[in-house]
């Protein structure tokens, strides 16, 4: 299977998964706790990474640190923006989806590398 095809099968993966939690009565038990915004935030961010690890072909490690530190530049300027208000855990998601995504690249490198051999 190539990468492409493994970041197809991914992304459909995880928008099953949205799209579950979005529509069920588990989503709606979690939406009590998580924001929708927030999950938004996680499943953009966790994007982001492969469009710039797969697609503009920079390395995992600049990609992620990249991304960090855009979440944070961005909560950062809603802060200071009247009508937009900065969360922390928005920032968070954003963190987590960026890092979700170098967790699941690093488990694909070792997959690979331990079928090679």
């Amino acid at each position: 299977m190539s990468v492409r095809q493994q970041l197809y099968l991914f992304v459909s993966l995880i928008l099953i998964l949205a799209g579950l939690l979005l529509f069920t009565d588990a989503g709606k038990i979690l939406y009590k706790n998580i924001k929708l915004d927030t999950t938004g935030h996680f499943i953009s961010f966790f994007l982001l990474g492969a469009l710039l690890h797969h697609v503009i072909k920079i390395s995992l490690f600049v990609s992620c640190s990249c991304l960090i530190f855009y979440g944070a530049l961005s909560e950062l300027g809603q802060y200071y923006l009247g009508f937009r208000n900065a969360e922390f855990r928005d920032f968070y998601a954003d963190a987590l989806g960026v890092l979700a995504f170098a967790l699941l690249q690093w488990c694909i490198h070792l997959y690979r590398k331990r079928t090679a051999i």
